[in-house]
């Protein structure tokens, strides 16, 4: 009888402690790290990581791009960004909890990728601890304002958009930077800034015949060394969609390279 009741009190308290555990959504990790194995490997780790932290139960979601609108309420949506600079890597695990959009990051320069992996729990641990004492900003206070379109802010912008026909994905990262991934497995950096409500998004880096996938190849093997940068001009119209235009090469028979400069209507949604 004893051991009975014995296993029903530590049933019963496993129980509670499950029920108290807070969700936590493990989303994909955002790189344009060409070294993919690397970037499955960390992710992997940090999603273990998290899961042997007591007072959180873990949601797979590494196949999906953190979005503001895809975890349910009461939840706490991660997601780390990993990228390569000068020889270095730098990584960004972000924290945001959905009911309050209150969100924490955290940025660490390593001098070697295995850093990263020994520093992964102790990294998650003060990310957490500081979103549990009310660490961080506010994600929503500068989303909606009164005027006719939200407010852009470089920082709400980040995450993967989609919505051009030759284009796989758009990924923006906190800070400014960013990379566009084309249908063809082309890469692309980008920059991204923000005045008032106007985003521009620019070209970075060499330029590529790739980048012009609406050009036959002849065209645009071309005209690509001399194009000016593919530039972005684009505002919100709400908070998961951008529109505005895209100044490329476009098709043109008229012209002696059989290509000229031209804008574009274009719109970006939020995956």
């Amino acid at each position: 009888m004893q051991k009975k009741l014995t296993s029903a009190i530590v049933f019963l308290l496993s129980l509670a402690m499950a029920q108290a555990a807070t969700p936590v959504d493990f989303y994909a990790t955002v790189s344009s790290s060409q070294d993919t194995n690397m970037i499955s490997m960390t992710t992997d780790l940090f999603y273990s990581q998290l899961q042997s932290l007591d007072g959180y139960s873990v949601n797979d979601k590494r196949n999906m791009a953190y979005s503001p609108s895809s975890s349910a309420a009461g939840t706490i949506a991660f997601y780390a960004e990993i990228q390569e600079s000068d020889g270095e890597w730098v990584c960004t695990l972000n924290a945001i909890r959905v009911n309050t959009q209150s969100a924490v990051s955290e940025t660490k320069k390593y001098a070697s990728y295995y850093k990263i992996l020994m520093d992964a729990k102790s990294s998650l641990e003060n990310l957490l601890a500081n979103l549990e004492s009310g660490g961080g900003t506010s994600l929503s206070a500068a989303l909606i304002t009164e005027s006719e379109e939200p407010a852009a802010d470089a920082e709400l912008l980040a995450g993967t958009w989609g919505g051009e026909s030759q284009v796989d994905k758009i990924v923006i990262l906190r800070g400014g930077k960013g990379f566009v991934i084309f249908k063809n497995g082309a890469s692309m950096n980008i920059t991204v800034t923000v005045s008032g409500k106007t985003i521009t998004v620019v070209q970075s880096g060499r330029f590529n015949a790739s980048y012009f996938p609406e050009l036959s190849r002849e065209v645009a093997l071309q005209n690509a060394a001399s194009a000016d940068p593919i530039t972005w001009t684009l505002s919100l119209t709400d908070s998961n969609t951008l529109a505005g235009t895209k100044r490329t090469l476009i098709q043109d028979s008229s012209s002696a390279t059989g290509a000229s400069q031209a804008t574009v209507r274009v719109e970006w949604t939020r995956r």
